[in-house]
């Protein structure tokens, strides 16, 4: 993809003065690229172009027959530019570009922490369950404990009053 620099520079190349000599026309043209790699280069200006607001001063057109830059090779209408006319919004550009691109990595924000509240939902239900069949475990150890005291209980109580019987008879 050719960014604003490589253009200016490749451009500048084409029309420099040096190349041509004694061509008003390529000193003109060269004018005319560093004045709108000046503008595209500050993003206020460029703002302000897109916007239309500077129409009051004095904008060149490119009057050039080679276009080098003519339109980038893309699908989408956005992406095309005419260096001939300044139509070329760059914030709308911008916009279908970028906006695609926020969208994915606000997607994938919200999927990561989506994914780490449910790790974080899943560890405490582990937690929760854990605690219940410790919680229970518990429970039936203790109930099988009063059972077996019971039964020891009972036992005991059966011998004594077997034991108190046979005193008695003796």
């Amino acid at each position: 993809m050719i960014n604003i620099k490589d253009a200016y520079y490749r451009l500048s190349m084409i029309y420099h003065p040096d190349k041509n000599k004694g061509s008003g026309e390529a000193a003109k043209i060269l004018r005319d690229i560093t004045s709108a790699y000046e503008i595209l280069g500050n993003i206020r200006q460029r703002k302000l172009y897109d916007s239309a607001a500077n129409l009051n001063q004095n904008s060149s057109q490119f009057t050039t027959k080679q276009q080098p830059f003519e339109t980038m090779y893309t699908k989408n209408d956005i992406y095309k530019t005419n260096v001939r006319s300044r139509d070329y919004n760059f914030e709308q550009w911008s916009k279908a570009h970028y906006t695609n691109v926020f969208r994915r990595h606000h997607e994938t924000r919200q999927k990561r922490t989506r994914n780490k509240m449910n790790d974080e939902y899943a560890e405490r239900q582990n937690s929760y369950n854990l605690l219940t069949i410790m919680v229970f475990a518990s429970i039936f150890i203790l109930i099988s404990m009063f059972e077996h005291v019971k039964k020891i209980l009972i036992e005991r109580n059966r011998v004594k009053r077997i034991s108190d019987k046979n005193i008695q008879d003796d």
